[in-house]
């Protein structure tokens, strides 16, 4: 199973603003500690696991259940996040990307997202649950 640093945001949207999205969500569970990414991704999925697996043997959720109000919660916080970390870059790029930011809103994203954009949560749990116990010595 790939670190959540090693997730592609590019693999988990059909549009531009899923990808943005993504990318906000993967740097939101980046600056908190491992433990702390996976309660947080632990409160948004619900993960049903039986003995398939994936690559590295991490054990394939066939079945979850996503919290659609939860999710869309998270989102929110990772934008927020996401649009105070720019804004001390105080850069144009960063200005542009704030701008952008500020109009997503987690509720809109999750009644349009795509299978390929909730699978970020899917794969942010496998991740953040099983690579270090995978790891050898």
């Amino acid at each position: 199973m790939k670190k959540l640093a090693w997730l592609s945001v590019e693999d988990y949207g059909t549009t531009v603003m899923e990808i943005i999205v993504a990318s906000a969500m993967k740097g939101y569970l980046r600056r908190m500690s491992e433990e702390e990414a996976l309660k947080k991704v632990e409160s948004i999925i619900e993960p049903k696991i039986i003995q398939l697996f994936g690559e590295s043997g991490a054990p394939m959720p066939v079945q979850s259940h996503v919290d659609g109000a939860k999710f869309a919660a998270f989102i929110d916080e990772a934008v927020a996040d996401s649009i105070r970390e720019l804004e001390v870059r105080e850069d144009d790029m960063s200005g542009v990307s704030i701008a952008v930011l500020q109009n997503v809103e987690g509720k809109s994203v999750v009644e349009t997202m795509s299978p390929e954009f909730v699978g970020f949560i899917g794969d942010a749990y496998r991740s953040l649950k099983y690579t270090n116990h995978l790891e050898k010595p």
